[in-house]
């Protein structure tokens, strides 16, 4: 008798857990797509960032159901754009921060079941303008040249780079280990100290890297893709700053 009681509990418990954790849940599958882009308040200009530890954005979906929702991170991509098609319909607090422009958020976006697109205006800390990149046969370099502008009057520039890779994700995250001497004007980085670091918007800035000095990077006829980027420094409470960039150029080696 004891034995069949024990059973009949076992089978019991079993059956319980069984359907507890096979109870299907009654949320349907993702409903809506969320697509844009990052755009300077004042150029108009795709704000690019890193694939990798760059911008993002933070959504937090509002329902009274879930006081404390788990914040949701949407990736920007390199060239400022974003898209996810996985989303649902809901109302939203988007949160930028840790990002390439100055922290903001924008409160019950409504996103409905469909397609929804929507730009986002921002502050970049450093705006890359007037910028060239060419390479000379003569000289075997690849210059940049470029002026840089604080988003703010209190931005100031920490560190400056011509990248160089192979793909179009070219940045701070994914580049060359490129090698140069440091003379200011034929060098392919700059780190900025003291009163360097004052940002001169007139100033012409000039960064190159020396492809003889750089064989083994730049072995095979290909193309390979160039990018200017500029590290901020200066705002405070604002988070991870993080690098601002030119537009990518490809230039064939």
């Amino acid at each position: 008798m004891k034995k069949r009681l024990n059973y009949t509990l076992f089978i019991a418990a079993t059956f319980c857990i069984f359907t507890i954790g096979c109870k299907i849940d009654n949320y349907g599958p993702p409903n809506a797509s969320f697509s844009g882009a990052i755009k300077d308040a004042v150029t108009k200009e795709l704000v690019g960032t890193d694939i990798q530890s760059g911008s993002s954005m933070r959504a937090l979906e509002i329902d009274p159901d879930f006081p404390s929702p788990t914040a949701l991170t949407w990736v920007i991509k390199q060239n400022g754009e974003f898209r996810n098609d996985m989303v649902f319909a809901a109302k939203y607090d988007i949160q930028f921060i840790d990002c390439n422009f100055y922290p903001f958020s924008e409160k019950n976006v409504v996103l409905k079941p469909g397609t929804n697109v929507r730009d986002f205006e921002v502050t970049p800390y450093i705006r890359i303008k007037d910028f060239s990149i060419t390479h000379n046969a003569a000289n075997n370099r690849v210059t940049a040249t470029f002026k840089i502008e604080g988003g703010k009057p209190e931005v100031k520039v920490m560190a400056m780079r011509l990248y160089a890779f192979t793909d179009i994700y070219v940045g701070e995250q994914v580049k060359f280990a490129t090698s140069g001497n440091s003379n200011e004007n034929n060098t392919f980085s700059r780190n900025l100290t003291g009163a360097a670091q004052t940002i001169d918007p007139a100033a012409v800035q000039t960064l190159s890297i020396d492809l003889a000095a750089n064989q083994s990077l730049f072995a095979l006829k290909r193309n390979y893709y160039f990018r200017i980027g500029a590290l901020a420094t200066g705002p405070t409470g604002v988070g991870a700053i993080r690098y601002n960039y030119s537009p990518t150029l490809v230039i064939p080696l």
